[in-house]
């Protein structure tokens, strides 16, 4: 064979080892394509996550912003019944014939009645808090129950939380797993575990909710007070 020619087994040698490099890009090809769609399809999976968070997000907004609708509104409706009620109580009180009927109808002695024992919310105090069922609703179970988490803003450790309804008190069960918080916030060494949460009755109508909590032991402060108004049973 002529040296133009070349060697047989060389050129095959030389062939093999383009045909080897063209192998090699391939895979190479197919990894980073391979590689790409999977990370695609992470990031797919994660907007598509976010995605459906915000959705939620704005649909528990707009439930809540519905039911301050409807409390404020109840609210406002109960306060002119009862300005309603009081001007047609002072109207019949200032007319002649009320007058006339005092003069015939003694009047009946005075009967003290038996003051019910009730607690008003304590003072004030400066809380970072946060609460997971938000209080802000309309009430339409027999019950509910509170959860979030709270600590001073000056330090000092919680030691007790309750719920003051119109007085009544409820206590609440401290020392629930917050990690996220301690992440964001950082640790909490007078806190460790922030978390709470209480129940207590919701009667028909309104009321005035507390929520309480005991620092170092000593005196009761508010985490934040609210004006409730409770339908249990309703749809």
């Amino acid at each position: 064979m002529s040296a133009a020619g070349g060697d047989p087994v060389e050129r095959a040698a030389t062939l093999q080892a383009e045909l080897d490099a063209v192998k090699r890009r391939e895979a190479s090809f197919r990894a980073k394509m391979v590689h790409e769609f999977l990370e695609r399809g992470e990031r797919n999976t994660y907007m598509h996550t976010l995605r459906e968070e915000r959705a939620a997000l704005v649909k528990r907004g707009q439930e809540a912003s519905s039911d301050l609708e409807v409390l404020t509104r109840k609210l406002e409706a109960s306060s002119q019944r009862a300005e309603a009620a009081q001007s047609e109580i002072e109207r019949i009180k200032a007319s002649f014939w009320w007058r006339i009927a005092r003069m015939f109808v003694p009047a009946p002695a005075p009967v003290r009645a038996p003051r019910a024992v009730t607690i008003p919310p304590a003072e004030g105090g400066a809380f970072t808090y946060y609460f997971h069922t938000s209080p802000f609703r309309i009430y339409r179970g027999g019950t509910f129950t509170l959860r979030g988490w709270a600590w001073p803003e000056a330090g000092g450790a919680i030691t007790a939380i309750r719920a003051n309804l119109d007085g009544r008190l409820f206590a609440g069960r401290l020392g629930r797993e917050e990690p996220e918080v301690i992440a964001r916030y950082g640790p909490q060494p007078a806190n460790p575990k922030p978390g709470f949460e209480v129940s207590f009755e919701t009667l028909p109508g309104r009321h005035m909710l507390a929520i309480e909590a005991q620092v170092a032991g000593a005196e009761w402060r508010t985490i934040m007070c609210t004006s409730i108004w409770c339908e249990p049973g309703s749809p």
